[in-house]
């Protein structure tokens, strides 16, 4: 009979997961034991990774969960690994990414003796601290019937919009026999919500009938599936699409119909489209409403005369442009029914949208009287020659650089972590991103990033990833400098690092660039190859970022709250 430990991880393949990633620790002994040597028979069929701390663990989980749009696995132990972990757990609640972290802790009988590294209700209630970064908390310390609370977990992760899960068990729980089965889950990512036919019906009516219509799509829609369907329906009607901020790379950006990003840093064409000359209908599809993805509330997006917005969250319906027209339904059902009423539907006025749309410029404009390599150049050079790689940016100001100027050239091919921003996260999210689509990935970072977090490059090569971590070494805080000019500098200048030789001491290939030329070489010589490799960029650390109507937008907003401008 297997034990609980057994039960999970059997579960865990049957859903489809390939990798989990850890810290070792005494008290998750029970699924370290499922990897004995000389076993190979009965090992499970998902594959442990160790990361250099529970952070990166959890970073990668968050990764995997992206890209695979499954869920993603983090196991630690309890006490001081899940605490390193909750950055993550932050992390991946705030973008609703779907993180399972599995832990153990103290054994039953334990409780109420000051127990070392004690978790439960009777010494540090880890499970009361992580009940507001998670849909599901719980810790089970009764060999009754623990594959229950597994059951419970799992379910939790069906939940729209998802978030992370939390389940931790008594040590000696996790190797007791059981019984139980765990339920199925393969149906996380099929349709949640279903909507009344009526108003479906009047809705697509409404888009049919207009002259003129884009589609924005948001992370909610950034499903397989869904990107599929609306590049056909893209391509059969002649519609420009855009995405937000957290959902780009959904629609390819090479694709002659996309306008790209809309949200901070946007792309000139999406602010022109969705907020100062809009067609006649706007379709926002599976849009969460942040600051980031409005692009500071950019009064122009009630601009258009129908503003019809479809998602399946509950939670977000209304607030992307309140007022609009809503609709809470599954994307992917919405475009299929969509789908089949657009026989001889023509959108005569799609063409004149296009043709004036084409005449506005893609990017903000990069200053040529610079004497250091400014961070946009970087970004066109590395698209240049990287761009069929999956590119992760971190948080900084080389995210707004990255978001603006990389252009995607593969499906999804574009992930960031963009409503807390954790600092370094991209260096394990890129791991779990690299195992769940076996390609090639690029990292787009900072120095400061990987002062926090740049110890998982020792993973990617211990697991030969492979993966190009590009650190825009600024030798700043990025952002917080251009808010800092004034006042002491060691409050945002960073001290100076050979990166190339922290890849080396790990077992990477580093080189270090300071002109638009050596990157070019670098990057042309090391595109085609498999491996972990470090490039160490020195950027313009006085670059501006391209973000010029998010930073009006956000002055007009906050003049409007504040009652400043009503003189």
């Amino acid at each position: 009979m297997p034990n609980v430990s057994r039960v999970i991880l059997d579960s865990l393949g049957d859903e489809g997961i390939s990798a989990f990633f850890m810290v070792p620790g005494k008290m998750i002994n029970a699924y370290m034991s499922n990897y004995r040597q000389g076993d190979e028979q009965g090992h499970p069929r998902i594959a442990p990774v160790i990361a250099a701390a529970e952070g990166g663990a959890a970073a990668m989980a968050d990764g995997y969960a992206r890209a695979s749009e499954k869920f993603g696995v983090a196991i630690a132990l309890d006490g001081p690994g899940v605490a390193n972990a909750v950055g993550g757990l932050v992390n991946a609640q705030a973008d609703r990414s779907p993180v399972v972290l599995l832990s153990g802790h103290i054994p039953r009988g334990f409780d109420a003796r000051d127990a070392l590294q004690d978790v439960t209700p009777t010494g540090l209630d880890m499970a009361a601290l992580l009940a507001p970064v998670t849909s599901s908390s719980l810790q089970a310390r009764s060999a009754g019937h623990p594959i229950r609370y597994w059951n419970t977990t799992l379910r939790s992760l069906a939940a729209c919009p998802t978030r992370p899960v939390y389940l931790s068990y008594a040590a000696d729980v996790l190797f007791a026999e059981t019984d139980e089965s765990a339920v199925s889950m393969r149906a996380l990512t099929s349709s949640h919500t279903s909507c009344d036919q009526a108003d479906l019906d009047r809705v697509i009516t409404r888009i049919n009938e207009s002259a003129s219509v884009a589609v924005l799509v948001g992370s909610h829609a950034n499903k397989r599936d869904v990107r599929k369907l609306l590049t056909r329906l893209s391509e059969s009607h002649d519609i420009l699409v855009g995405s937000t901020i957290d959902a780009k790379g959904a629609f390819t950006e090479s694709h002659p119909n996309s306008v790209g990003v809309f949200g901070y840093s946007a792309n000139l064409r999406a602010v022109d489209l969705f907020a100062r000359n809009p067609p006649e209908t706007v379709l926002l599809l599976g849009c969460r409403p942040s600051q980031w993805n409005t692009n500071a509330w950019d009064p122009g997006l009630s601009g258009a005369r129908n503003i019809i917005e479809v998602t399946s969250s509950i939670e977000d319906i209304g607030n992307f442009v309140p007022g609009s027209e809503t609709l809470l339904c599954d994307e992917l059902a919405f475009l299929r029914h969509w789908e089949t009423t657009l026989a001889g539907t023509a959108f005569a006025g799609n063409a004149a949208v296009r043709e004036r749309v084409e005449t506005v410029p893609l990017h903000e404009p990069v200053p040529d009287d610079v004497d250091a390599l400014h961070p946009a150049r970087a970004v066109r050079c590395l698209n240049k020659w990287l761009k069929d790689r999956v590119c992760i940016a971190d948080s900084g100001n080389h995210r707004s650089f990255a978001t603006h100027y990389w252009t995607t050239h593969i499906d999804a091919g574009f992930h960031s972590s963009t409503t807390m921003g954790v600092m370094g996260w991209a260096f394990g999210a890129a791991i779990g991103i690299s195992y769940a689509r076996e390609e090639g990935c690029l990292v787009i970072t900072g120095d400061g990033c990987a002062l926090m977090n740049g110890m998982e490059i020792q993973t990617a090569v211990r697991y030969r990833r492979n993966i190009i971590f590009a650190i825009f070494d600024n030798s700043s805080y990025g952002a917080t400098y251009m808010n800092n000019k004034n006042n002491l500098p060691e409050l945002s200048v960073l001290p100076a690092h050979d990166w190339v030789k922290f890849a080396e001491s790990v077992g990477a290939a580093g080189f270090r660039v300071r002109t638009l030329d050596e990157l070019d070489t670098v990057a042309q010589k090391i595109k085609d190859d498999d491996g972990v490799y470090v490039l160490h960029i020195m950027v313009d650390r006085d670059a501006g970022t391209p973000a010029q109507s998010y930073r009006e937008n956000l002055t007009s907003f906050a003049k409007s709250r504040s009652g400043s401008d009503a003189q």
